[in-house]
């Protein structure tokens, strides 16, 4: 049986003696000394790289270079595009699949600049995305009690798993709020005037993960990460149903049940994070009764390598 502080440690688990990440390349933005990713050796060496980048092999840097022009900020998302798609036409990365169709920004960038959802890791760029906890007191106990979804059992990554209730990426130039309505109808099918009347934003859960055949994409990937959480209490008359293909079922979970489902492993590991964070915020988890309480807080909030805001 694992321990709590092994269930963080298995989403956020690049080690921390390697925080310097000697091995791995950085990726840079023109006119921009900041990395804003980390990619792997084996990835820069496969990838067909372009005249549009410019790789420094003694400092392991990776620059798109500026375009020409005078609105050359606009062109950068499209030279990116292209280069994967150049990579996925050659077969260099057959774990790479097809195009999603949905832009996830640079994080940090200091104009728009984003790649698509299916070479994101690839870059090993800041991922960002909404997850909210709905919870429900039921009876005269009050016992504390939380909606937890199943995936669904076809999806490529982490078929079957459970998840927080809602939960879903940012697209770019999406807000945390803007994301977690569309999520939440989606998903849930809730509407939005209730949402936005009684959610309760609850900080963020970050992490830095290296992929594994779990993820459905290629393994030993650099995924550092950023979650909005956010909580909502319902009343034990709300009823939670699938609503899209991504669910394949709502369970109603005491605290015991999910404390003892994350430790069998049984959730997908960044949402085992946010339900940890959940618990710890509600006194489900305490000081008292864990031992290893500072490290897991600490693990829950790990400062990343790249800068999270234009201003950093």
């Amino acid at each position: 049986m694992q321990t709590i502080l092994d269930v963080v440690k298995d989403c956020d688990n690049f080690p921390y003696e390697d925080e310097s990440q000697p091995d791995l390349w950085k990726f840079c933005l023109p006119d921009d000394p900041r990395p804003h990713g980390l990619l792997i050796p084996s990835v820069v060496k496969a990838m067909p790289w372009t005249d549009s980048f410019q790789l420094n092999h003694s400092a392991k840097t990776i620059h798109l270079i500026r375009p020409a022009g005078i609105n050359w900020e606009s062109k950068c998302t499209a030279i990116i595009d292209a280069q994967v798609q150049l990579a996925r036409e050659k077969g260099t990365f057959p774990a790479l699949g097809k195009p999603r169709h949905e832009e996830f920004p640079i994080v940090g960038a200091r104009f728009r600049v984003g790649i698509d959802r299916s070479a994101f890791s690839m870059f090993g760029i800041i991922g960002r995305g909404v997850h909210m906890t709905v919870y429900v007191r039921v009876g005269e106990s009050r016992e504390l009690k939380v909606w937890i979804p199943q995936r669904n059992l076809n999806k490529a990554t982490y078929p079957g798993a459970l998840d927080n209730t809602v939960a879903g990426g940012m697209a770019t130039g999406e807000k945390p709020m803007e994301c977690l309505v569309r999520e939440a109808s989606e998903e849930a099918g809730m509407e939005e005037r209730i949402l936005r009347r009684d959610v309760r934003a609850a900080g963020t859960v970050t992490w830095l993960n290296v992929s594994d055949e779990r993820s459905g994409g290629q393994s030993g990937l650099m995924n550092p990460g950023i979650l909005y959480v956010y909580d909502m209490e319902v009343e034990e008359d709300v009823v939670f149903k699938p609503v899209d293909d991504d669910v394949h079922a709502f369970h109603l979970m005491g605290m015991e049940e999910v404390k003892e489902a994350m430790l069998d492993g049984r959730f997908k590991p960044a949402s085992a994070c946010v339900m940890i964070d959940f618990l710890i915020r509600h006194g489900i988890i305490t000081a008292e009764e864990e031992e290893d309480y500072a490290e897991i807080v600490s693990r829950l909030h790990r400062k990343l390598p790249l800068p999270s805001s234009i201003r950093i």
